[in-house]
């Protein structure tokens, strides 16, 4: 069998992965925004990143001048005073004093966006915490909504682990296929969700998890079972917290297309794996994700170490992205080893 390992190395690091010098501006960004609501918003208490960004499952835009989003949550102390409404408000209040930002606001449902134009979206959103749960901010239903995303980062990061790393370079890999081909409808956090969903403790240091060839392989032959034993829509939950359901953006039609398209995906997947020639595999990898798979043109096929696997492939691991943030005043994500490198 084909493992493929510096096609998807080099596939990763040229198409895939955010490049360092838009990581390092959004850092850099985050930095200033962080510490400016640090010392001008009541109630501050600390900043921690989340979504694809605190993940390390941010992609390249499908054109280099389109915009992508980034999200970090601003805890607040509650302020018995304050109905939902107001933290949202605070933050675009406290923001607009700042002649940087006035002009880049955005007040939206729950958060504030910073608007930086043909680069990123920042969005700014207020969590508070009460009875040992924490909040985001409706600010349009003027509620509270439980929340729990570091639950879900250290979910996602374990499942991580369990690959060697190589589950958060097969979600940038669907998150690529999905923006490019432009076959199925998705959201991020839920393609992640059904992502994590198929890998298993037991997985830890098997085959079917020692490449990025073979976790996707894995991932969509397993992603395929279980969407083929639903052909009608299931709930898709937070794996954290059950009562928040990733899919309430789909529907029965949106869901069938993807269904249909795992399953091919799958199909290719198996075929490109099983095929004992580098080169022909590298042939039905194209079918998945276009020319520019392997266009290096070394055959680079076999072997399973996942070192080479792109582990350094172009995000994150770079020492000014890591100083910017530490800089930022933010909580780190995820504090366990080899984790700096978590945009490999």
């Amino acid at each position: 069998m084909t493992k493929n390992i510096q096609q998807f190395a080099e596939f990763l690091r040229d198409e895939v992965n955010l490049n360092q010098s838009r990581l390092d501006r959004l850092e850099t960004s985050v930095g200033a925004v962080n510490d400016y609501l640090k010392d001008n918003l009541p109630g501050y208490q600390t900043m921690d990143k989340q979504g694809s960004y605190a993940l390390g499952t941010l992609i390249k835009p499908v054109d280099d001048n389109d915009e992508y989003d980034a999200d970090i949550q601003i805890v607040m102390n509650p302020n018995p005073k304050w109905e939902a409404k107001d933290y949202v408000h605070a933050i675009n209040k406290t923001l607009a004093g700042n002649k940087n930002y006035v002009d880049k606001l955005r007040l939206k449902t729950r958060c504030v966006t910073v608007d930086y134009a043909g680069d990123f979206h920042l969005d700014t959103v207020p969590r508070v915490t009460s009875g040992g749960k924490h909040y985001v901010c409706n600010r349009v239903d003027n509620k509270f909504e439980e929340t729990d995303g570091t639950g879900y980062r250290d979910w996602f990061n374990e499942k991580n682990r369990i690959t060697g790393g190589n589950l958060k370079r097969v979600v940038r890999l669907l998150k690529h296929l999905r923006d490019h081909k432009n076959s199925f409808t998705a959201k991020s956090i839920l393609l992640t969700t059904l992502a994590g969903n198929t890998i298993k403790a037991s997985d830890k240091g098997t085959a079917a998890v020692s490449t990025v060839a073979d976790t996707l392989e894995t991932v969509l032959s397993r992603m395929d079972n279980y969407l083929q034993q639903h052909p009608n829509m299931p709930e898709i939950k937070n794996p954290v917290l059950p009562t928040e359901n990733f899919n309430r953006h789909w529907d029965q039609r949106k869901y069938a297309n993807f269904r249909n398209r795992v399953q091919s995906y799958a199909g290719t997947a198996k075929r490109a794996k099983a095929e004992p020639s580098a080169e022909k595999a590298i042939k039905i990898w194209q079918e998945l994700f276009g020319d520019s798979f392997g266009k290096g043109g070394s055959s680079g096929g076999g072997g399973s170490n996942a070192v080479g696997s792109g582990n350094r492939a172009g995000q994150g691991s770079g020492r000014s992205a890591r100083t910017a943030a530490a800089g930022a005043g933010s909580t780190p994500v995820a504090q366990r080893p080899n984790e700096a490198r978590r945009f490999g």
